[in-house]
This record gives structure tokens, sequence and C-alpha cells, in this order.
């Protein structure tokens, strides 16, 4: 089965969305740190303020204002990241970046025509995730290739995911 593609702006959000949802494991502990942080922060700096204790309202208002700024500079540094990752590996130009995907028995093949070919053994995914618009194989939680389904005809997704059922041990459908 061979797919060639190229990407399309509502693919390119479609990653930059699951990005977001995968980057580091902070990311999910942070956006829960955006509620909790700030909150205990204010919590030391009111009792700080209505007991007299300025030994709970000065670190109080120092921690208020550190998680304040920081959740600004996280997300910045997240869409930086993936800005840079994103510059370095995919031109955004459809008519100079075209790609080609290639799954058999032994593997798969994700190139870019003319240019890098990476081959990947099936023992060396770890999950499968498709849905309408993209298609993930994981070769770590957090490495993957990012293809988009919208590519496929309705034969080549059945014969994908016949191969996936065959060679890998878990797959996941979102």
């Amino acid at each position: 089965m061979t797919i060639e593609y190229f990407l399309t702006s509502d693919f390119m959000k479609a990653m930059w969305n699951h990005f977001r949802g995968y980057t580091t494991i902070s990311i999910a502990n942070a956006r829960i740190l955006y509620v909790v942080a700030p909150t205990l922060s204010l919590t030391l700096l009111l009792t700080g303020i209505y007991s007299g204790y300025t030994w709970l309202k000065t670190p109080g208002s120092v921690f208020l204002f550190a998680t304040l700024v920081s959740i600004p500079i996280h997300v910045g540094f997240d869409k930086w990241k993936f800005s840079n990752w994103f510059k370095g590996n995919i031109s955004p130009d459809p008519e100079k970046e075209r790609y080609r995907f290639i799954a058999n028995e032994e593997g798969l093949i994700v190139a870019k025509l003319d240019s890098i070919e990476t081959r990947v053994a099936w023992t060396e995914i770890t999950k499968f995730r498709q849905d309408e618009v993209r298609t993930l194989i994981y070769l770590s939680p957090d490495n993957c290739f990012y293809l988009p389904t919208k590519a496929m005809t309705n034969e080549q997704r059945a014969e994908l995911n016949d191969l996936v059922a065959r060679h890998v041990a878990r797959k996941k459908t979102c």
C-alpha cells in the first residue's frame, strides 16, 4: 500500500492540537497547576493579610506573582518549541513538499519525496490511533508519525488497519 500526500492547513492545525495534548508530561500537570498554584498562593496572601502575619503575606504575594507570570511563559514556550520543530521538519508549502507512506508486511516507510526516508519495522510500533483527520503511528509515547487520514481511500484505510491488527500488539482508535 502506497499513499502520497501533502500537508494541508487543516491537517497542520490537527498536528498542533495533538502536539499540545502530549508534549512533556508537565503539560497535563501544568493545566491543573494553572488553577491550583494561583489559588494556593492567593490563599496564603489573603491569610497573611487578614491575620497580619507577614511570613504568610510575603511568600503568598511572591508565589502568586510567579505563578501568574509563568503560565503565559509556559504556553509561549510550548508554541516556540513546536514552531522550531515544525520549521526544521516540515515545509508548509504543499507544492514543494510531498510525502510518501508505504506499508507492507515488512514494516513502514515514511519519506519526503526525493529526500529523507525512514524505515520502521512493525516491532518498533507501540500504538496506533486513527480518526477522521489524522492517523498516528507511535514509536514511543512522545514520538509518532502523522498521516492525514483524508489522503487515504477507504480500501487503503482498511488495508492499513488490517496490517496494524496483524503486526502491532495493541491498537487504539480515538
